[in-house]
């Protein structure tokens, strides 16, 4: 039965590289030579980052450990220079307006972040998931009748509605994760920040959260996600920019990045990707470069009844 959850959910979570595509060219974020220290004396965490995020598209950012992934996360959602101190040069657009001259309160409505470490996302201050749902809303205002909706809504997207009524503290790494994802969701964001979101769960956990994502991405939502697992990244994303050392190396499609050989010592290409290239040079088969599980089984299938 496990078996079968995972595997219904890995092909749910899969696009295929059509539905990767379905998303506008109009930038949404504009990242205009933005750079951030975190004291004067310390080296630049990010330097000198320029790249767009367009609407309706997934962008993931990936690195190496220490390569500014978590900076520039706190730097979309507007974390620095608001709450936390250092030194900023350049600017982050939001369609015209400049994060930095915008208020938390409105960021919090127009730019959503998940932390890398669910636990430390949720208040703790209330006594059901439900409740957890509607804090944010309730600082803003919302009225109650609209506050509900959108947590039936909310909790049927994220799998959580019969745990609506459990106490946050009670909940599985997954739940809270989910529970942490809802919450942020919930005020609507035009776009959603995933700091490493699933570094904590296990696979199966992994892809339950990625199979929503997905689903977000499918109803239009822009999202970026900073993460280390490359296989999971030729899956979703639509493109991917590349950071070493806080500095921005490269940005284009899974296809140009992990098939560009001369950023294998930045990052890793998925696996199917390394086999792919390998059976290419063994004469197994043919075509575009593998890099997902999906193509490559087919390609080697297709190179089997071939051969027959």
């Amino acid at each position: 039965m496990d078996r079968m959850k995972r595997n219904s959910m890995e092909e749910r979570a899969v696009p295929t590289r059509e539905e990767k595509t379905v998303f506008t060219a109009e930038p949404l974020l504009r990242v205009q030579d933005v750079s951030f220290r975190y004291g004067p004396d310390a080296a630049p965490a990010v330097d000198g980052l320029h790249f767009e995020v367009r609407r309706g598209e997934i962008l993931a950012v990936i690195g190496a450990n220490e390569s500014g992934k978590s900076t520039l996360c706190q730097i979309l959602v507007g974390l620095i220079p608001h709450y936390i101190n250092g030194e900023l040069s350049g600017q982050v657009l939001l369609e015209d307006r400049a994060l930095s001259e915008m208020s938390m309160g409105e960021l919090s409505q127009r730019v959503g972040l998940v932390f890398q470490n669910p636990f430390n996302q949720l208040t703790y201050t209330t006594g059901t998931v439900r409740e957890e749902l509607v804090f944010g809303l309730g600082n803003l205002g919302v009225a109650k009748a609209e506050m509900l909706e959108r947590v039936e809504r909310m909790a049927a997207l994220m799998r959580i509605t019969d745990i609506l009524d459990r106490n946050p503290e009670h909940l599985s790494g997954g739940q809270v994760q989910r529970v942490a994802l809802g919450s942020s969701l919930i005020m609507n964001p035009e776009v959603v920040v995933l700091d490493e979101c699933c570094s904590q769960l296990d696979p199966l956990g992994s892809e339950e959260i990625f199979s929503v994502i997905y689903d977000l991405k499918k109803q239009g939502m822009t999202i970026v996600i900073a993460d280390h697992d490359m296989e999971r990244v030729a899956r979703i994303a639509d493109r991917v920019l590349v950071l070493r050392g806080g500095k921005q190396i490269a940005v284009g499609t899974p296809q140009e990045i992990f098939t560009d050989k001369e950023l294998r010592d930045s990052i890793q290409a998925p696996d199917y990707t390394l086999l792919g290239e390998w059976l290419a040079e063994k004469g197994f088969v043919s075509g575009e470069v593998l890099l997902t599980e999906e193509e490559t089984v087919k390609s080697i299938r297709t190179y089997k009844e071939n051969r027959l």
